[in-house]
């Protein structure tokens, strides 16, 4: 089957060929040595889809750059983004994590969008992110950017509390790289990158990674034995034939094997059992990017990617294959307007065959999402006031047209302060699971007047529709001095058709010796949350920054008229109020570098787990990691990084659905890379 599914990924990759997009890319140096006013002039993307500055954009942005990676010590994607403001980070187990933005976490958290490069990469089978696969090689990776709230207006369904936009390097700034971590726990990863050229013009890179990790501890401080490993490879070429046109292809391949614990439902007591379940999952994609310049002033691009997923689990078996197309075009109708204008369109294929605990109707299916979007950029007052307005027309074949619009307003009073305001509104479409999913999850005891054991499941419902967000941010940011920089931003978000679960008693089936009781999907809860995010930079010496974020965040609940017996997804409690995060990076010498970075993550006090609205709760735990590199040539570097060196084994998340809570403990690894 594997490598059955190699073959495939691979013939995908020579037939597929296309071309891509990112409007308006940057080559971002080192930031090693930056003061902050410099970090202030980073070119982002993300929030409006042409270039801007940092300190120029109307939204809470923050830029993880290759520097910050590096220095943080992180293998993976998942912790380097624990080093943002407002993302919610937290491991279920040796290979899942619970990632949000302002909320609404869990395993299957679905109001964040991810991308790669431009291409989405959440998965349309619950609208969430299989973390576990998204593995390229950190050395890649030019930076993060995170956008935390609705991007909506630009991006479409699902950027609806952030988006996520990882930036990988050019292949022309790239050299040919060996690295090699091991640590214990046991963890070996294995990077391998070859950078070349390719006549005039035209740079080339190719990759390949290996992971294997052991598991993490139980809640009785044993071995969980959710071991993991993944091998993944890919390409990047680049191409400027002339002045004004640029083309860009990606390609990659995976292939994984995960163990994963289960609790699942047993219709003899004690009515759940332990099942270690194997998961396998492969795929692959092909991307394109074509960019011309028109003029000083306007500029088009065409995005075309295709990529296929599969995956093998009690929970869902399934092959989804995506293909999506958009341009876009930006270009100044006079000296204060700058507007870009775009369309796409998005299909989506998929095979879904009965797994031990969930199954989809229909099992097959095809569906379309179409796009437009525009966006104005106004200066009403030049260099000091400027106003944005866009919004996006998408329709989907699950709840039809979804219309989100987006002001905002940058008034710049003084040379280095920026206040910002903004009102947006997005959706959360639904996911096949929403419409059509059946998911097994918790077996009771025999109850009167009916003397048979319960299994309850969740059921789609064809009825779900979007789930709605108006949003109201207010920031500030500035840099009173080339040492320090403030960033600022408060938020209230008002929900609409939550998604919860109604017990459906009149539907209730006898089966063979057993009930079944359906929990459908109901769009029945309203939510507001509120809360404020900080940001500090501060370079206390050349040779010593100091970086700070801090993240309160409360949230309220309430069923909408008409519904009273409900059974919640979220509570009030199902979120940490505080995260802060302090990092120190200190050049002890040129060629010697150490990092201390010190997190806290406040308790969660009510999980929701399973369907009979039981609850779970995570005690606050505070991690110490620090890192010491040296770098006793240019092309060779050599580290040693400690993780949660203080601490006693935490807990950090409890899965929604057959929750098995795992244990992150103290960790010790080393890592060598050598470029050439």
């Amino acid at each position: 089957m594997v490598c059955g599914n190699v073959y495939r990924a691979s013939v995908m990759l020579v037939i597929g060929c296309t071309v891509t997009v990112g409007l308006g890319w940057t080559a971002v140096p080192d930031l090693t040595h930056f003061d902050i006013e410099d970090l202030m002039q980073i070119k982002v993307v993300s929030a409006t889809k042409v270039e801007q500055a940092v300190e120029d954009t109307a939204s809470a942005v923050f830029v993880i750059t290759q520097d910050d990676i590096r220095r943080s010590g992180v293998t993976d994607i998942p912790d380097a983004l624990r080093l943002a403001p407002g993302v919610q980070v937290a491991r279920i187990d040796a290979n899942k994590w619970a990632i949000t933005i302002r909320g609404f976490n869990g395993r299957f958290a679905n109001k964040l969008l991810v991308l790669v490069d431009g291409r989405s990469i959440y998965t349309p089978a619950f609208a969430g992110v299989y973390w576990e696969i998204q593995d390229l090689l950190l050395e890649d990776i030019e930076r993060i950017e995170v956008i935390r709230g609705p991007g909506a207006s630009l991006w479409g369904a699902n950027a609806v509390n952030g988006v996520i936009n990882i930036i990988t390097k050019s292949a022309r700034d790239t050299q040919s790289l060996i690295s090699v971590t091991a640590g214990n726990p046991k963890n070996t990863i294995v990077g391998l990158r070859y950078s070349g050229q390719l006549g005039d013009g035209a740079h080339y890179r190719l990759y390949g990674k290996f992971l294997d990790q052991d598991g993490l501890l139980d809640a009785q401080g044993q071995d969980a034995e959710d071991d993991w490993r993944l091998g993944s490879g890919g390409f990047r070429l680049d191409w400027s034939p002339s002045d004004r046109d640029s083309f860009s292809m990606y390609g990659g391949l995976f292939d994984e094997s995960l163990q994963q614990n289960f609790l699942v439902p047993s219709l003899t007591s004690p009515f759940s059992q332990l099942m270690r379940d194997k998961a396998q999952g492969s795929g692959g994609y092909l991307q394109g990017h074509w960019e011309r310049v028109l003029s000083d002033t306007s500029r088009l691009s065409l995005q075309m990617y295709y990529q296929n997923q599969q995956r093998q689990d009690a929970m869902l078996d399934f092959n989804v294959d995506t293909f999506d197309l958009d341009f876009q075009h930006a270009f100044a109708l006079n000296e204060r307007n700058k507007l870009i204008w775009g369309l796409g369109y998005r299909r989506y294929s998929d095979a879904y065959r009965q797994a031990m605990l969930g199954s989809m109707i229909p099992s097959n299916l095809d569906y379309d999402l179409f796009s437009a979007f525009v966006q104005d950029q106004i200066d009403l007052i030049p260099h000091e006031l400027e106003l944005t307005v866009g919004a996006r027309l998408e329709h989907n074949d699950f709840s039809g047209w979804e219309f989100q619009p987006n002001v905002r307003l940058l008034w710049s009073p003084y040379a280095k302060h920026r206040l910002w305001a903004a009102v947006s509104r997005a959706v959360r479409t639904p996911s096949r699971f929403d419409n059509g999913g059946i998911l097994n999850v918790v077996a009771a005891p025999p109850q009167s007047p009916i003397n048979l054991p319960v299994l309850v499941f969740f059921q789609g419902n064809s009825e779900f529709v979007s789930e709605k967000l108006t949003a109201y941010e207010l920031g500030y940011r500035t840099w009173p001095a080339e040492q320090l920089s403030l960033d600022v931003a408060m938020f209230y978000n008002n929900y609409d058709d939550l998604h919860a679960l109604e017990r459906r008693n009149d539907l209730i089936i006898q089966g063979d010796g057993y009930l079944l009781v359906p929990d459908l999907f109901v769009n029945a809860v309203q939510s507001q949350t509120y809360g404020f995010e900080v940001a500090t930079n501060w370079q206390a010496m050349d040779w010593w920054r100091l970086q700070l974020a801090y993240s309160y965040l409360r949230m309220k609940f309430q069923n909408k008229p008409g519904y009273s017996e409900l059974i919640p997804v979220f509570q009030e409690g199902s979120q940490p109020h505080h995260q802060i995060s302090l990092r120190s990076s200190f050049d002890i010498r040129h060629d010697l570098e150490f990092d201390l970075w010190l997190y806290y993550v406040d308790e969660i006090p009510e999980l929701i787990i399973g369907t009979l609205a039981h609850t779970a709760s995570v005690d606050a735990y505070f991690s110490v990691n620090a890192r010491l590199g040296w770098r006793p040539r240019k092309d060779l570097e050599l580290s040693l990084t400690g993780t949660n060196l203080l601490g006693p084994s935490h807990i950090e998340f409890v899965q929604e659905t057959y929750s098995f809570p795992e244990q992150v403990e103290r960790g010790i690894s080393g890592q060598i890379k050598w470029s050439f």
